[in-house]
């Protein structure tokens, strides 16, 4: 037989078919088996997409980002004229001409944390810029338009001025701060503040975003700019170098480090270690990494969270960060008080293996590619408490102030295992909710009184303590339903089960060697006959139960009832649903 065409319902996450909130089924071909999609309203999950980079959402923060007429612009002692010719062959630039001194372009806005101001300019009868962010601390940077140079400023990150032709820049100007506003003004020199009646520039294409360089640049309107994974995107992720995406479904978790990426802020402390921000292209493949340097043969030279976040005593915690070697080659992470006993891995980043752990930890390095690795470390808090967070440099007492490492993407999670990364530029915590996926309305597409239910998936970890995770046909409440799942506590193991009129009729488990591999399920159901496969093989059955009423089933969830209660835990391969019961060997032949 043909299991595609026999299924009823087909979901294929290899297709990467989707848009924000639909997963898209490729049987029904009607559209009426796809899956709504949810997440949270905030762009703080990530996947690895079909390149192997790291993919973010993104958001320009200004609104009407390139009509710079109309409110929220604000122009002072100047004019503002439109259709002028653009750095990318339209009439959709703009000429600022100052009336008086103090000529100047600005929106008010509110945000907190690490952020990129950028635009596009070109000289006109002026070649100098001055760029702001207000309030607190103050950053601004001159700039010339004439040869692209940059001359004082104070409190920025770091800043870029890229030729794109024509001659026209690009301008990026990075900080860390509270900011109420971000302005641009025409002066008449570097380190100048004012400027003459007449002195003009060509600007467009305006955008504040979240995090330390500038991506491409995103349109906005009456709404922010969004790009990328947007909130209620599907992931199709391809990580651990796969050719083909599942879809990753995961538990909600917070980033509890405060600046995950720039590792120069005040979040973080540095002994004898210096740091480089923007010096290396990271996993999401823009210059975003940070270089890590031993400023001399000091020991014990690291680079630590400050210890601001509390630790419940019993309680698991995982600590991860990516890392690429320089002219060192190892790291060690570890946990820096008693509250999380002895805590630490260290892994060599030559060949991606850890070579060292405390007896009491999981730990584990994952392959990103381009020579970067993620370390983790998983360790129990033994005492309630604040507690901060370390990684520390191997250089074998050979630091010389130039040599080191390279790392980002810090996270420090509450939970047994690592999850994707967690963006996070605010100085405060970043949480990615829970994703979820359920379609309702499939009375037509489910047998409820015969059928076979098929996953192909591979669990987040051997064990998910307190974290049911379920895949289930159910009319929408507990009374009906018909579950795939991984038991909380039990390692390696697959549990099928179905409830019929508030009855337990059938409850069947199997265990696999490792669940966190390819593991392919098919639950076959009838009156009377309940059957387990898995990977191939029979594992188990059971001969008395009752079934469903006809048209009972109406809905396929990656939860337990169709709720966000007791989601999915896993990257999910294919989904198939079939309306009959399909043989021993057919099902052998599906697992396998």
């Amino acid at each position: 037989m043909s299991f595609y065409d026999d299924a009823s319902l087909v979901f294929l996450p290899s297709g990467g078919a989707g848009k924000d909130g639909k997963a898209y089924s490729i049987k029904p071909t009607d559209g009426s088996g796809d899956f709504t999609f949810s997440r949270g309203g905030n762009l703080s999950a990530t996947r690895v997409d079909s390149n192997g980079l790291i993919e973010k959402g993104r958001e320009n923060l200004l609104l009407r980002s390139n009509e710079l007429d109309t409110n929220p612009f604000y122009v002072a002692s100047a004019t503002i004229t439109g259709s002028q010719a653009g750095y990318d062959g339209t009439n959709d630039a703009w000429l600022l001409q100052a009336t008086a001194t103090g000529a100047k372009i600005y929106q008010i806005i509110s945000l907190t944390g690490t952020q990129t101001f950028s635009f596009y300019a070109k000289a006109g009868t002026q070649q100098y810029l001055r760029v702001l962010y207000l309030d607190s601390p103050y950053t601004q940077r001159w700039y010339n338009l004439g040869d692209g140079s940059t001359s004082s400023g104070n409190s920025y990150i770091d800043d870029a001025v890229e030729s794109v032709g024509n001659d026209w820049y690009r301008i990026t100007l990075t900080a860390n701060q509270t900011t109420t506003r971000v302005r641009v003004q025409i002066v008449d020199g570097m380190g100048s503040q004012a400027c003459a009646s007449g002195d003009n520039v060509y600007l467009m294409n305006f955008q504040l975003e979240a995090g330390l360089v500038a991506t491409e640049y995103i349109e906005s309107g009456a709404t922010k700019g969004l790009a990328g994974l947007l909130e209620y995107s599907p992931r199709f992720d391809y990580s651990g170098g796969a050719s083909c995406p599942s879809l990753l479904l995961e538990p909600s978790r917070t980033n509890l480090v405060e600046q995950s990426e720039y590792f120069n802020g005040s979040d973080w402390s540095r002994n004898s270690t210096s740091v480089i921000d923007n010096a290396i292209i990271s996993p999401e493949g823009l210059l975003n990494g940070s270089k890590f340097i031993q400023d001399n043969e000091t020991i014990d030279c690291n680079v630590r969270t400050q210890a601001t976040t509390n630790v419940v005593i019993g309680n698991k915690y995982t600590f991860s960060v990516f890392a690429k070697k320089g002219e060192f080659d190892k790291i060690q992470l570890d946990f820096s008080d008693s509250r999380m006993g002895d805590t630490y891995v260290i892994a060599d980043l030559t060949n991606g293996t850890l070579i060292a752990g405390a007896d009491n930890t999981n730990e584990g390095i994952e392959d990103y590619g381009n020579g970067w690795y993620r370390v983790y470390v998983v360790g129990t808090a033994i005492a309630t408490g604040t507690t901060a967070r370390i990684f520390r440099l191997d250089n074998n007492g050979e630091g010389n102030g130039s040599k080191g490492i390279y790392a980002y993407g810090a996270q420090f999670e509450e939970g047994s295992y690592p999850t994707s990364y967690i963006p996070n530029h605010s100085g405060g915590t970043a949480t990615r909710d829970a994703d979820f996926a359920t379609k309702t309305g499939l009375t037509s597409s489910i047998n409820s009184t015969e059928g076979t239910m098929f996953l192909d998936f591979k669990a987040l970890a051997n064990t998910l303590p307190s974290e049911y995770s379920y895949f289930s046909m159910t009319d929408g409440t507990y009374n009906n339903r018909i579950a795939i799942l991984q038991s909380i506590g039990a390692t390696n193991q697959v549990r099928v089960f179905a409830f019929v009129g508030g009855t337990k009729v059938f409850d069947l488990n199997g265990s696999v060697t490792d669940i966190t591999t390819q593991t392919k399920v098919a639950l076959r159901y009838a009156e009377n006959a309940f059957d387990l496969f898995i990977n191939g093989a029979k594992v188990a059955t059971d001969t008395s139960g009752a079934i469903f009423l006809a048209d009972t089933l109406d809905r396929v969830s990656f939860s337990e009832i169709g709720t966000t209660t007791n989601t999915f835990k896993g990257k999910v391969s294919q989904v198939l649903v079939f309306q009959e019961t399909l043989s021993d060997a057919e099902c052998i032949t599906l697992t396998s």
